[in-house]
């Protein structure tokens, strides 16, 4: 466009030049005489100064171009700046074309995914739908074994249940016939030795069983006669029990747990001097507990004539010279030589050293020793 501008220039300065050359050389001479005529077509002679005209030609010339020229310009730069807008559009349109391009490839990719999306559902759905026929049909298998094997296992069971409700009738029919205390001994052949069956022990054991008190059946669990048998022993021995059922003996305080769970006891404690002078305490409830207490004693309602000496070791453990279940103080099974339900010592200790220390405080003190006593329980 610059180009076509400045030939352009080129072009109307040379038809300028060319103007003006002519003028110049058809007349030489600055005064030029022009013939007009009058309105009554009459003729008249003016004389032009043509260096004048000359000059003025020139200027107008001169100011048509450059006003052409910048007219020209003008309308070029206003063409221009429109290439130039029209060209910042086409290049916004491109642009716009190419986003417009990239949105639509990831709306295809977009839409390419979903398709896949919805495939990976239909084949899971497919899936799913075989795994439940196929689950469905090993479950009615399973059912189905399972109902034969219930009902074999019922019959056996019905059967091996029938087999052990004869066998247990048939063993409770037995238990029934045996005693669990000396008060269920039925053929009795006087005071003695019988085979009793508590309910909370695994088998039978021996007792000694007084019937002459009262005329009712007692077992007994403790006896001193004549110091024969040393009590002064430790824990092993009297859990287990020891001694001779005939003579002196301590029954055991798992087997006199074992008799007083299985219902209400009363105790009866005898005792008496080397005087021949005798008493007895009776206690309405006594128990002694398992081995997680310790074997610990409860016993209330005293009544009789040898004083309450047992009151003071209600709630107590038992305690044996090599077990101390009091930790107040010394071991009191040591100080006393015995074993007994101790607290601070006790007003008791019917398994003293013999003819020194079998004390029932509230009928002699602690300065007399029994000759002999004996611990029997009943039930109620």
């Amino acid at each position: 466009m610059q180009e076509e501008i400045i030939m352009f220039k080129i072009w109307i300065y040379g038809f300028s030049f060319f103007v003006l050359a002519s003028t110049t050389t058809s007349n030489s001479s600055e005064n030029v005489e022009v013939r007009l005529l009058d309105n009554q077509n009459a003729p008249l002679v003016a004389t032009l100064d043509m260096s004048k005209a000359d000059k003025r030609i020139k200027q107008f010339v001169s100011e048509t171009v450059e006003t052409q020229i910048k007219t020209i310009e003008e309308t070029v730069n206003s063409k221009r700046f429109v290439n130039d807008a029209i060209e910042a559009k086409m290049k916004h349109i491109d642009e716009t074309v190419q986003s417009m391009q990239l949105d639509s490839d990831t709306l295809v990719v977009k839409v390419r995914n979903i398709e896949e999306t919805v495939k990976s559902k239909q084949f899971l759905r497919d899936a799913l739908k075989a795994i439940k026929r196929d689950q469905e049909v090993n479950l009615k298998l399973q059912i189905a074994n399972l109902e034969r094997n219930l009902t074999a296992q019922l019959d056996d069971y019905i059967d091996d249940k029938v087999g052990k409700k004869v066998k247990e009738n048939e063993k409770t029919e037995k238990s029934k016939q045996r005693p669990i205390d000396c008060g269920d001994v039925k053929t009795k052949t006087g005071n003695g030795i019988y085979k009793i069956y508590p309910k909370h022990s695994v088998v039978g054991f021996d007792v000694y069983c007084d019937f002459e008190i009262d005329n009712t059946g007692w077992t007994v669990f403790q006896r001193r006669l004549n110091g024969s048998i040393d009590f002064y022993r430790g824990w092993n021995s009297y859990v287990n029990g020891f001694g001779d059922l005939e003579a002196e003996f301590w029954l055991g305080n798992q087997k006199i747990h074992s008799l007083t769970k299985q219902g209400n006891y009363e105790l009866r404690v005898d005792i008496s001097d080397f005087h021949g002078t005798k008493a007895y305490a009776r206690y309405a409830s006594f128990s002694v507990g398992d081995a997680s207490t310790n074997y610990k004693l409860t016993v209330t309602g005293y009544s009789g004539n040898a004083g309450d000496s047992l009151d003071y070791s209600n709630g107590q453990a038992f305690t044996t010279k090599d077990r101390d279940n009091f930790p107040v103080g010394k071991n009191c099974a040591i100080r006393r030589q015995g074993a007994w339900w101790y607290k601070h010592c006790a007003e008791s200790n019917l398994n003293g050293v013999y003819r020194e220390g079998i004390e029932w405080y509230h009928w002699k003190k602690n300065s007399h020793s029994m000759k002999s006593s004996s611990m029997m329980i009943r039930r109620l």
